[in-house]
């Protein structure tokens, strides 16, 4: 069988948390299929492929299809006159797979299937900027969503999410775990990190969903001197917002920026952190927390969306909506030992629930029942 798939966001120069679950799947799914055909589909004009998308195109039943315009110009063509076909462009395929909702099309025949990472704008608009409600008015998810043969999600949350927002049969939806992005395979830094000695973490992208706001109110309500609060992220919506707020505390000398950081200086910053903080408002499964654990460091996180799933048992469990809860955890995660090493313990455990390799080999299984007669 020859399947498309389509990799466009691993061309983003600073990969998020979706990035990194597409080139990990694919490498997994790459090691374990040497049957089927795959076609890499990604867009640019200049852009030359990443050292990831090269290293992908090392397989022997692997080929890249680049389609050599601007995406101002695909995605023009997909919006406006649903051309041109993807499938198409990459020289025909049995099977079309989206790992990510963006703009696509595809000629009558062709199947396909998308992975719906998170509803987030669909459930929590207000954490969507006035740029992403248009693109996702673009790129219409509620038709890409019905026209899909079977999806994908990465938590059961996220399944639950699909069948009662748009009434979808549940044998149309897969949920297949991923496994931890980051591991305690690097523990050297790739560039030099200015951290304090006694640090608590927050890492994702810095915008209104991921409650950075809760983290630093709850901080500042902390009454330990010693302690600083290391916040890691690419700069998102609002992002500004968030700046002020942590120069308005009593406690803005002891919080730090680092902006985006690499894959091993986020590991690096996991294995010496106190704990990591992450009581994000939704989420379609949530990596941070099982980096965390795979790193040896304790986590506090929400107690809503698809976060327990990931978490399960080896997390404190938080409202993010109440940062006296916040604070509450965080006094008590780093005044018992006990507890930590408790925690520490737990998540060794419970990031051995999660791996890519049997995510690549649920999907595959898929791929195989959907082969033509």
């Amino acid at each position: 069988m020859v399947i498309g798939i389509d990799i466009r966001p691993l061309i983003e120069r600073q990969l998020t948390g979706v990035g990194y679950y597409i080139y990990e799947t694919l490498v997994n799914l790459f090691e374990l299929d040497r049957q089927n055909q795959y076609k890499l589909f990604y867009n640019s004009f200049k852009i030359p492929p990443s050292v990831l998308v090269e290293h992908l195109a090392k397989f022997n039943n692997v080929e890249l299809r680049v389609f050599k315009k601007p995406s101002k110009i695909l995605n023009f063509g997909l919006v406006f006159f649903n051309r041109p076909y993807l499938d198409k462009l990459i020289g025909g395929c049995d099977l079309f797979w989206f790992p990510n909702l963006n703009f696509w099309s595809v000629s009558p025949g062709c199947r396909t299937i998308i992975n719906v990472h998170d509803l987030s704008f669909k459930k929590l608009p207000w954490v969507c900027s006035g740029k992403m409600r248009l693109w996702h008015h673009l790129v219409r998810p509620e038709q890409k969503i019905r026209q899909a043969e079977k999806i994908f999600t990465i938590s059961q949350n996220t399944k639950n999410d699909l069948i009662t927002s748009y009434c979808l049969p549940v044998a149309k939806i897969e949920a297949v775990y991923p496994g931890p992005v980051a591991g305690p395979f690097s523990a050297i830094p790739t560039e030099p990190l200015p951290l304090p000695a006694n640090y608590l973490l927050y890492i994702g992208t810095l915008e209104p969903r991921k409650n950075i706001e809760g983290v630093i109110q709850a901080f500042a309500l902390l009454e330990r001197a010693d302690l600083h609060l290391v916040i890691a992220g690419a700069r998102g919506w609002l992002y500004k917002k968030i700046y002020s707020l942590a120069r308005q505390t009593k406690v803005s000398e002891r919080i730090i920026f680092l902006n985006y950081v690499s894959h091993a200086s986020r590991q690096y910053l996991y294995q010496n952190a106190r704990a990591l903080v992450w009581p994000s408002f939704y989420e379609g499964f949530g990596f941070p927390p099982l980096e965390a654990m795979a790193c040896g460091c304790p986590v506090i996180t929400s107690a809503n969306s698809s976060i327990p799933e990931a978490a399960g048992r080896a997390a404190l469990l938080v409202d993010p909506y109440n940062v006296n809860e916040i604070k509450e955890a965080i006094s008590l995660i780093i005044s018992d030992d006990r507890l930590r090493e408790s925690l520490v313990h737990q998540g060794y455990e419970q990031v051995k629930k999660f791996s890519w390799s049997k995510s690549a080999g649920e999907i595959k299984q898929i791929f195989d029942q959907l082969k033509p007669a």
